[in-house]
């Protein structure tokens, strides 16, 4: 019987093997071989910490299935363990960042009804995907001309003169042609993935959506697919409404060892790295009201190349410079970099890194920039401190750029119009003080 762990980034959850998979308070039972797919899971990217006494996850949320457990992993929007208490609230705000930078291809209506306190986060997942790919499957299908060698009576396409030079069967045409075909790399993808998510889900209304499309795809092959198969996929605007759900897929069997022919779905892993998600939820909501947030209508680029910070022989660049961030008003500019982590009012560097000061000061000073801000997520708005880089201008002349540590609070229910507006407040004030 398959059970779920619900736990928080950065949390540390201590565990002792035994001869089943459970767990409870806050603490692991696992067998064997469940840690040993957690390790397997943990080879390609690093999503937990797994020592003697404890695991712990990394920076990323999602689900992870291991043996008969399943892992769903949410943001820590609270201290001191308060997430616990406001499940519902953490799972709504990490979906309406997901529906924002469209990872997932996510709208807000599409979780609006589902009870968020009690589904587990891959039954979350599942059933929006299989509900959006259904309304799209039945509405319409990729078709692509697939060249097809056949025996005929009649002629099709182009004759294959070398193959028809037996008298005796002159009345069979060896044909080469072209078929439109729906047998094409997207449908199997998705036929492939709806069949293992239809194994694993535990939702009756979810395996039905999974399974009406399979069903819908009757003609197209029903062979494994590999990541390597998806990665050739070429998208084009004829089937560019696809790309989101073969992205889906793809992150669904990338760390995975799920097969048509396993009696039980042994493990998989769809994990969203935080840091990433956090920095284009920003730039995507700075991006949609600037004159809010900033006071003036900048230019905003994310994920600007700026340069590199040095060049070896032959003037040949290396280290890239691209800061998430780059804000352009009139000749000023200004950088800002979001990092995923909690900081520390007590520490005498809020517990901001010394390599992230480095990449900041290459930042400023390459781009000659007038200000930089560190934004860090928060659940209240909190003062840290300024920064300054002493460095030298163009000319000569000495410069003084301040770098301002801000937070923005991501504890607030992103979902209904009290909690989104006090989100923008708190980042209105923190990108704004740059341009005082």
């Amino acid at each position: 019987m398959s059970s779920t762990a619900t736990l928080y980034e950065f949390e540390r959850y201590p565990y002792e093997v035994s001869e089943s998979d459970s767990f409870e308070d806050n603490t692991f039972r696992l067998t064997g071989k469940t840690l040993q797919h957690l390790e397997n899971i943990n080879e390609n990217e690093r999503f937990f910490e797994i020592n003697r006494k404890y695991i712990k996850p990394l920076g990323f949320v999602g689900v992870v299935k291991a043996g008969s457990i399943t892992l769903e992993i949410f943001p820590k929007l609270y201290r001191d363990g308060h997430s616990k208490e406001h499940k519902k609230i953490v799972a709504g705000n990490l979906l309406k960042m997901l529906s924002m930078t469209n990872r997932l291809s996510i709208k807000e209506s599409d979780f609006a009804g589902l009870d968020l306190a009690e589904l587990d986060l891959f039954e979350v997942f599942i059933r929006i995907f299989a509900r959006k790919l259904s309304a799209l499957i039945h509405s319409t299908k990729v078709r692509e001309y697939k060249k097809q060698e056949q025996e005929l009576r009649f002629i099709r396409g182009r004759i294959e003169v070398r193959q028809y030079a037996n008298p005796a069967r002159l009345h069979i045409i060896p044909c080469r042609y072209h078929e439109l075909s729906a047998d094409t790399m997207i449908h199997k993808t998705l036929k492939y993935s709806c069949h293992l998510m239809a194994r694993k889900s535990q939702n009756f209304g979810t395996i039905r959506l999974l399974r009406s499309v399979v069903n819908s795809l009757d003609e197209v092959g029903s062979e494994p697919v590999r990541v390597v198969d998806i990665d050739r996929i070429v998208f084009n605007r004829l089937n560019r409404m696809y790309e989101p759900f073969i992205r889906f897929c793809r992150i669904f069997l990338s760390n995975s060892t799920l097969t048509l022919q396993a009696s039980e779905v042994e493990s998989f892993s769809l994990m969203i790295p935080m840091n990433t998600l956090f920095e284009e939820f920003i730039a995507v909501v700075l991006q949609s009201d600037p004159r809010y947030f900033f006071h003036c209508t900048p230019e905003i680029e994310p994920q600007k190349y700026i340069g590199n910070l040095a060049t070896k022989e032959h003037s040949r660049g290396v280290f890239r410079l691209i800061p998430d961030l780059v804000i352009r008003h009139h000749s000023s500019v200004f950088v800002i970099d979001t990092k995923y982590k909690i900081l520390d009012e007590e520490d005498r560097t809020f517990g901001v890194s010394q390599a992230d000061m480095y990449q900041m000061y290459a930042y400023v000073t390459k781009l000659r920039a007038k200000a930089g801000v560190l934004l860090y997520p928060d659940i209240d708005d909190r003062e840290y401190g300024t920064f300054f880089f002493e460095c030298v201008g163009p000319a000569g002349e000495e410069l003084r750029i301040p770098l301002y540590i801000k937070s923005v609070v991501l504890s607030s229910d992103l979902n209904t119009p009290e909690g989104w507006a006090v989100f923008r407040e708190s980042l209105s004030a923190s990108v704004h003080a740059a341009f005082n």
